[in-house]
């Protein structure tokens, strides 16, 4: 029997009945359901379990939620590579991609495995101390490096495939995949980069001087972020879920991680969602 796991963003108003739903058609298609236990008490039927233990054991996963939910989720799955279905509870939406009003008829077509999946790309980052990772993280979004608390000029040196690139004076450094591309990097003036695209973008944030200008890169690179200018609240964080606190003489060092994340694939193509979503052409 195979296994569908459901996660969902607590406490959304429609979360419970899209859920329901969802783990409906799983049961009668002969599909076992294992439900976040987040969301198991309401939703009725399924088995509940821990998060980590739904990821462990889906063959298949359905998120219900923004992008948020959806990073949640797949950070849990880790290297678990199922597909995913997304269906877009949030704002935006970039990752969560199918509708609520189309998700029950697209979710009985992938039931029946009558669907493809998009490979989207994950970097993976360790932060150094002494020469030792401390702590390592794969994120589909990005890795941002910047001050907590009150906003001040950092100096990040930074170095890719062993050159010298420069050092970012800015309030920080944004380190994005092409699907982070739309995220906070769009915010700080990145450029959109094609999830298909095989390639790595640095932005840095509120630079000090207009010539430090986003870089896109090739996705094999390694890239090496270490403060020049320390401050006590210098953090660095992972897809937005993690932060950790640097201290002098740390570094961060990035690079392309092992395995594609694999979304199901939804009925548009990339520029019709990025019309949609950052209304192109509407006045």
């Amino acid at each position: 029997m195979k296994t569908v796991g459901i996660f969902g963003k607590e406490k959304h108003p429609d979360v419970i009945q899209v859920a329901s739903v969802l783990a409906q058609k799983a049961q009668d298609a002969g599909w076992q359901v294992l439900i976040e236990a987040s969301l198991g008490p309401d939703l009725g039927f399924g088995s509940s379990l821990e998060s980590n233990q739904v990821a462990a054991q889906a063959d298949l996963v359905v998120v219900l939620g923004g992008d948020g939910t959806m990073i949640r989720a797949i950070r849990l799955l880790d290297d678990n590579q199922v597909p995913v279905f997304g269906v877009n509870l949030g704002f935006l939406g970039y990752l969560t991609e199918f509708t609520v009003e189309e998700a029950a008829g697209q979710f009985a077509k992938v039931l029946e495995g009558d669907f493809e999946t998009i490979g989207r790309v994950r970097l993976k980052a360790d932060l150094l101390r002494a020469g030792k990772s401390i702590v390592s993280a794969k994120v589909l979004n990005d890795v941002v490096v910047n001050v907590s608390g009150i906003s001040r000029i950092i100096e990040i040196k930074t170095e890719i495939d062993g050159s010298d690139v420069t050092i970012y004076r800015a309030d920080g450094l944004i380190v994005s995949t092409p699907t982070g591309s739309t995220a906070y990097s769009l915010s700080a003036g990145g450029p959109i980069v094609a999830p298909g695209v095989e390639a790595i973008v640095v932005t840095p944030i509120c630079p000090h001087t207009l010539t430090m200008r986003p870089l896109v890169v090739q996705a094999d690179s390694k890239i090496k972020l270490q403060i020049e200018r320390f401050t006590e609240s210098v953090q660095v964080t992972f897809d937005g879920q993690q932060a950790e606190h640097l201290q002098a003489g740390d570094q961060v060092v990035i690079e392309k991680a092992a395995n594609l994340v694999k979304l199901v694939k939804p009925p548009r193509d990339y520029f019709q969602i990025l019309r949609a979503k950052l209304k192109w052409g509407q006045s």
